[in-house]
C-alpha cells in the first residue's frame, strides 16, 4: 500500500510515533482541545477496510478528550493507510463515514477523523498551477487591494512558468496580509479575477495565486 506523506514531518519520525502511540497511552485529555492540524496528502486512491480514502488533501481532526496532537493524529492515519484490511494494531478501529471520510476509535473512545477537503483531480488543475503543500491560514478577514481575504485557510498554488518558491510565495502573501490600508509594496500587481500576485517586470516568471480552501 502507498504511504500517505504530510509535509514537514519525516517519515522515521512518523513511525517512532505510532510505536508509542500503539504501545502506550494517549496522554492528557486536553492536548487535542481546540485544535486546528496542518492539511495530509493521500499520494493514491486507497482503503482501510471498509473506508475508501481516494487521493487528496485531507483534515486530521484529533477528537475532544482524545489527548492526541496533531502529528500523533497524522503519524496514526499513516500507520493505518498500510493496513489494508483494516484490522488495526493496539486496539483502534475504523468507521466509515462516507467517501473520504472516516473516524478512528480506540476501545470504543475517542481517536480522531479524517476526511477529504479537496480531491487530487482538483490538485492537479493544470489551469491553477502547482498546488503547495499544506493550507495556509488567515488569522484575521484582512484587505489586500480591492479584494477580501475572509478569515479561514487558503491554498497557494504556482502557475506554469512561475519560478517562485511555494516558501516565497507564503512569506509574500503573510507581507501583503500585513500592509497598512492594504496596499501591495511596490512593484506586485494583483489580477483581481483570479488572486493571482506578480510583478509587470516579469509577470510569468512571478506569480502565485490564492484559492480558499474547499469546505471553510
Amino acid at each position: 500500500m502507498n504511504l500517505a506523506q504530510r509535509g514537514g514531518v519525516a517519515f522515521a519520525a512518523l513511525a517512532a510515533a505510532t510505536a508509542l502511540l500503539l504501545t502506550a497511552g494517549i496522554g492528557s485529555a486536553s492536548a487535542a482541545e481546540a485544535t486546528t492540524c496542518p492539511t495530509f496528502r493521500v499520494l493514491h486512491n486507497d482503503r482501510i477496510g471498509a473506508a475508501n480514502l481516494p487521493a487528496g488533501t485531507y483534515e486530521v481532526t484529533p477528537a475532544s478528550g482524545s489527548g492526541l496532537t496533531c502529528p500523533q493524529a497524522s503519524a496514526l492515519f499513516t500507520r493505518f493507510l498500510e493496513d489494508y484490511d483494516g484490522v488495526l494494531p493496539g486496539g483502534w478501529r475504523v468507521n466509515p463515514q462516507g467517501t473520504g471520510k472516516a473516524t478512528f476509535t480506540r476501545s470504543g473512545g475517542p481517536g480522531f477523523s479524517v476526511a477529504r477537503t479537496r480531491g487530487e483531480e482538483e490538485e492537479n488543475n493544470p489551469e491553477l498551477g502547482r498546488l503547495c503543500p499544506g493550507s495556509y491560514t488567515v488569522n484575521h478577514t484582512s484587505i489586500v487591494g480591492p479584494l477580501r481575504f475572509t478569515q479561514g485557510k487558503f491554498l497557494i498554488y504556482i502557475p506554469a512558468r512561475s519560478l517562485i518558491s511555494c516558501r516565497r510565495a507564503s512569506v509574500l502573501f503573510t507581507r501583503f496580509l500585513g500592509q497598512p490600508g492594504g496596499r501591495l509594496p511596490f512593484p506586485w500587481r494583483l489580477v483581481n479575477q483570479t488572486a493571482t500576485f506578480y510583478k509587470p517586470a516579469h509577470p510569468l516568471r512571478s506569480a502565485f495565486r490564492i484559492e480558499p480552501l474547499s469546505g471553510t
